[in-house]
């Protein structure tokens, strides 16, 4: 039995004790003592059965008692709780390291303040951000453990900012960041006894989906050149302006063992972790039903969402796997895991359940056992996202023949398409950045970690 195991045990056999689940404290020394004792052999095996009796009572209910007691070690103790905390962000390209940093941060407070990184600090720092501000702060207001947001937030917190905000204190993960004067930006709140740390989340960051996206356009520069080569006569353009563009290439260019090095491994705890506070369907429940790939979650997505949410009591999102979502929109599809989908979604504070890996077609069976109500679209829909020669028919024709599909409005046009032609735009400034970025993540990873995350 492990060290852990054993520390359960000892926890569980206490709690028996204390709540007289056997007649008094001595019990089971004394069924010890009366089967050492014992002559004989009738007596002795039905010691012998009432020990093993015992034995499977306490396996069983141990099991039970463990996961309890692992539940209650994934929130921190009451006691550690601020009334008022802040944490903040740049929030671009929002993936589920970003969400799992302002659950963590949530664990430690009553009202989390959740600050979003003005555009012209994050340009000044380390260059434009792919989303534009609205689209950042719009995705942050959808999570689910954010309370407030200060908005147009300074890209280094102050003791002055964070009193004004009535914060006690602010809170960042075990990265160390690093002020434009060399020192540690938190170094003020470290000194005041007002800083809470968490753990940074391993395995995905802006900088991974950048180094994906990048791979995913690699060839874009040299099919750029192609085309100024075939039209150069036509159009007059010079050699030596094709050599200037060629020249633009020599910086350090992405590759599948720097961009994809890095993997998140999702576990059924962070899981259980995103899912905390989700409800069951009650009866009468309107039940609605969305689905999609949510690949990179954007502005359009959670609008859409939203929307869907307000038709109904109980939100279903479907998500497509991996598979089915490359063979509709393409080999380089999607950007992010089903896994790593998973947790953006759920991590929505309009969404109450996910199905992971959900069929392209909404079965009759699938609406039978989650007794959904209605199946919603937005209009930025599946025939205008996915290649049109892969889809064979309307994917919503069993919805559509109940009586239950409805399209919403998609108020913003925002793809992850679109998210793709702004790199393939302006590739060589984010591939610049991308190379600062990882070299400081990889420092990140080559030091001891101690920080636990909660």
């Amino acid at each position: 039995m492990s060290q852990v195991d054993s520390e359960f045990l000892v926890l569980f056999l206490n709690q028996l004790v204390n709540n007289e689940v056997f007649a008094e404290k001595g019990f089971i020394k004394k069924l010890q003592l009366v089967a050492e004792s014992i002559q004989n052999d009738q007596a002795q095996k039905n010691v012998d059965i009432a020990i093993s009796s015992l034995k499977q009572f306490i396996q069983k209910n141990m099991e039970e008692f463990k996961e309890n007691e692992e539940l209650k070690i994934l929130s921190p103790m009451k006691q550690l709780k601020v009334k008022r905390l802040y944490v903040d962000g740049c929030f671009d390209l929002m993936h589920s390291g970003h969400f799992n940093a302002i659950r963590q941060a949530k664990q430690y407070c009553e009202t989390l303040v959740v600050g979003v990184i003005a555009q012209e600090e994050i340009t000044k720092r380390k260059g434009p951000p792919v989303l534009s501000y609205e689209e950042r702060v719009g995705i942050a207001k959808a999570c689910k453990w954010a309370d407030e947001i200060c908005e147009h937030a300074p890209y280094d917190p102050t003791i002055e900012l964070i009193d004004r905000l009535n914060c006690s204190h602010v809170a960042h993960g075990d990265d160390m960041i690093v002020g434009p004067d060399g020192c540690d930006a938190y170094s003020p709140f470290k000194i005041s006894n007002r800083m809470i740390t968490f753990k940074r989340t391993e395995g995905i960051s802006t900088t991974d989906i950048v180094g994906r996206l990048l791979l995913m356009t690699k060839n874009q520069q040299s099919i750029e050149i192609k085309k100024i080569r075939k039209l150069s006569g036509e159009q007059g353009i010079t050699a030596s302006k094709i050599e200037s563009l060629e020249n633009t290439t020599n910086i350090k260019e992405v590759d599948e063992s720097t961009a994809v090095k890095l993997k998140l491994l999702n576990t059924t705890k962070r899981i259980r972790q995103f899912s905390q506070g989700n409800r069951e369907p009650k009866e009468g429940d309107k039940i609605v039903y969305i689905d999609g790939s949510f690949d990179m979650l954007h502005i359009g997505h959670i609008e859409t969402l939203k929307k869907a949410k307000e038709l109904g009591d109980y939100l279903i999102v479907g998500l497509h796997d991996d598979e089915t979502v490359q063979e509709k929109k393409g080999s380089n599809y999607p950007v992010l895991t089903l896994q790593e989908r998973v947790l953006n979604v759920l991590a929505m504070k309009y969404v109450d359940e996910v199905i992971i890996g959900a069929p392209w077609q909404p079965t009759e069976q699938l609406i039978k056992q989650f007794n959904i109500s209605i199946v919603v679209e937005g209009t930025m829909t599946k025939l205008k996202e996915n290649k049109p020669e892969v889809i064979e028919q309307d994917p919503y024709l069993v919805p559509k023949k109940l009586g239950i599909f409805k399209q919403i409005e998609s108020s913003n046009d925002m793809t992850t398409d679109k998210i793709v032609e702004r790199i393939i735009e302006n590739r060589l400034r984010f591939l610049e950045i991308y190379n600062v970025k990882n070299k400081k993540q990889d420092l990140y990873y080559e030091q001891e970690r101690k920080v636990k995350e909660v």
